[in-house]
């Protein structure tokens, strides 16, 4: 195909969206929404997995949070109690100041959110335990909650299980809805050529009397349908994106700052949104303007 063929088909194309804008308008808000809900999945289930992998790095492990008016003396001899459990591979006390620093060091560029928390530290002081053996996890920290002095005792298997169990439910009610949706923008897509293939009747008769290709023929409708998908996509990654970030760095100081550990960091998915969003729109486009031009356009 000339050079000069393939720049008038992808005119025609730019001018069939131009001349059903309304409807063309429709197609994209509707690919649109349907990236942004795949994008809030991508989020959500990848979030989810981010923190069952922070918290499987601390699988042999049992924090033990202890009162604050115990003295020195009684911490020596809680610790020395939680070790005649028998089952412990070390013990380790971590001061309220120890655990403040960790948690700062853990949220990296956003660990000015707990600079108010140096004078009026929340956290109480606690031991980190490390077990032999995983299966006596729960035996061990059953009988560690029981002794006094110890206010709370976190392990962290079953929140494993059950965050891997969310992100499941997350991908597949999630991949359903985006699913639906797709087949509502191809459906849309292919009205959307449908009419353009109708209001060019006379003009697609005129070059098939005068001996116009299929490809030339067929070739606007479907850079068309590609073209709106590509608009969608870049239009809901740049909003996804910025609504993320603003998210991110300002959302969760109002809901929670505790939220920014288990979310994944915004700069690591941009190029895979743009990425993923300009495929599947650009997918869906041309999908749609193929369906519509089979079923329409006989040439």
């Amino acid at each position: 195909m000339k050079l000069r063929v393939l720049k008038n088909i992808i005119k025609q194309g730019f001018q069939g969206v131009w001349r059903n804008r309304g409807m063309s308008g429709v197609s994209v808000l509707s690919i649109g929404i349907v990236l942004m809900i795949l994008g809030l999945v991508l989020i959500l289930a990848l979030s989810v997995n981010k923190l069952a992998t922070d918290t499987n790095k601390m699988i042999d492990q049992i924090d033990v949070f202890i009162s604050d008016d115990l003295d020195v003396e009684e911490i020596k001899a809680l610790s020395d109690k939680i070790v005649s459990i028998g089952g412990i591979k070390s013990i380790k006390f971590k001061s309220r100041d120890e655990g403040l620093k960790e948690l700062k060091a853990s949220w990296e560029d956003n660990a000015w959110l707990l600079d108010g928390y140096d004078e009026k530290n929340p956290l109480p002081n606690s031991f980190v335990v490390r077990i032999n053996d995983i299966n006596d996890a729960k035996t061990i920290t059953k009988r560690i909650g029981e002794i006094d002095g110890v206010i709370l005792v976190n392990f962290f298997a079953d929140e494993i299980d059950q965050m891997l169990k969310i992100s499941k439910y997350i991908k597949i009610g999630g991949l359903a809805v985006v699913v639906f949706l797709t087949i509502i923008s191809i459906f849309l897509i292919s009205n959307t050529i449908k009419l353009a293939v109708n209001s060019r009747q006379e003009e697609i008769s005129i070059m098939k009397w005068v001996g116009a290709t299929n490809g030339y023929i067929k070739g606007p409708f479907f850079i068309e349908g590609v073209f709106l998908g590509l608009i969608a996509s870049v239009i809901a990654a740049a909003i996804m994106c910025l609504m993320y970030k603003y998210f991110y760095t300002t959302g969760t100081v109002d809901i929670s700052p505790m939220l920014l550990s288990a979310l994944v960091k915004p700069e690591l998915i941009y190029q895979d949104l743009f990425i993923i969003f300009i495929t599947l729109g650009v997918g869906i486009g041309a999908l749609g303007s193929l369906i519509s031009l089979k079923k329409f356009l006989k040439v």
